[in-house]
């Protein structure tokens, strides 16, 4: 009996000490501020790329042309190419979709509720329309909420052979192929269940995959759930042990990757109305500009993505004295030990590069010694 008590006494004590241990990281990292994210950039070369225009120059160059993951970033491209079909007349932005036929992509637990969040938008804004709604307000939500759902939905509605032949016509040199990285989830329990091995062996076979066999079966997955209408697949694979960390750091790897130069590029792109056909520039930037709540910006666009072990944003801004500015900055921390506070506090350093000029000399000035 005195043993029994002695174990419960340890485990106790033990859960106190996490409690207090996690209380004390909690308060520090609220105190952090943009500084602090300066502070990891220059300290974690290997981890962060930051490239930055202002007004058609070069302003910063920090690891720029390393590619890394995307994560939902890469949905941009995915934009552009809605945005080409919408202005050549290949999809009408006003066709109406059951929602329905989005739940056959939607994986619950698996994105930080955005689907949900979409979905509770766009009936508050009576955006319904008899359990219907439309192309745009998919693509919108793909964008702007980064539902993973409409996502996969629109790489089946415009085909994935269309998206990344955006790739070449952009000249993005660096950037891997999209695929279905959300189907892409279900990765482990597909090749447990097609090549009948274990959870252990599962995480060694997806490791060793080439980018080529992991994009053809996050294909095959993807052909998979868009058959299935009752959605059987998703109940059957979406397990606890399908979030197990290590698999999704492994997965977080696996995602297509780019430069945050490219990125930047992009921006530039997007935020000057230069694509080409000229007409898919107004559809886009319906899509990717953010209302204006500052005095200090008259206009502003990003799209960001985040994993458990990937951070990126790419964004653009016009202030009040007409500078333009791109900037693209991805973080890859496989770690995890700084991710939770970088993701409260990158918002705070993307405020202060863009409106304050003595910030962005202190972030150029900082860095330049990892210069390329």
């Amino acid at each position: 009996m005195k043993i029994i008590l002695l174990i419960v006494a340890m485990i106790l004590i033990f859960a106190f000490i996490c409690i207090l241990f996690l209380f004390i990281a909690k308060g520090q990292n609220n105190r952090k501020t943009e500084m602090d994210v300066l502070s990891f950039l220059k300290e974690n070369p290997s981890k962060a790329s930051l490239y930055m225009i202002k007004n058609g120059m070069e302003k910063i160059s920090y690891n720029s042309e390393v590619k890394m993951p995307l994560a939902s970033t890469a949905k941009v491209i995915i934009a552009i190419e809605f945005a080409r079909q919408v202005a050549a007349k290949i999809l009408d932005e006003q066709e109406l979709v059951p929602l329905a036929e989005l739940n056959k992509f939607y994986i619950p637990g698996s994105d930080g509720n955005a689907h949900n969040n979409w979905i509770s938008s766009i009936r508050s804004n009576h955006k319904e329309v008899r359990g219907k709604i439309t192309l745009l307000d998919i693509a919108h939500g793909m964008l702007a909420y980064s539902s993973n759902a409409n996502t996969e939905f629109l790489m089946a509605k415009m085909g994935l052979d269309k998206i990344n032949e955006n790739i070449m016509k952009l000249s993005l040199s660096s950037h891997d192929k999209i695929f279905p990285f959300s189907s892409a989830g279900f990765m482990s329990p597909y090749i447990q269940e097609t090549e009948n091995i274990g959870f252990t062996e599962t995480i060694q076979r997806i490791s060793e995959m080439s980018y080529e066999e992991y994009m053809k079966k996050s294909i095959e997955i993807h052909q998979i759930l868009n058959r299935d209408q009752r959605i059987e697949c998703i109940q059957k694979w979406n397990t606890r042990k399908n979030y197990a960390r290590k698999l999704q750091v492994l997965e977080s790897c696996k995602l297509p990757r780019s430069t945050t130069k490219e990125y930047a590029y992009l921006m530039k792109l997007i935020h000057k109305e230069e694509l080409v056909p000229p007409t898919a520039n107004s559809y886009l930037k319906q899509l990717i500009q953010r209302q204006v709540d500052d005095s200090k910006l008259i206009e502003f666009g990003n799209k960001g993505g985040s994993t458990i072990s990937v951070l990126t944003e790419a964004l653009y801004c016009t202030d009040l004295e007409g500078n333009d500015i791109q900037l693209a900055l991805f973080i890859q921390d496989d770690s995890g030990m700084d991710h939770i506070w970088l993701k409260q506090k990158l918002d705070l350093f993307f405020y202060k590069i863009l409106t304050d000029i003595e910030f962005q000399e202190e972030v150029s000035r900082k860095l330049s010694d990892n210069k390329e």
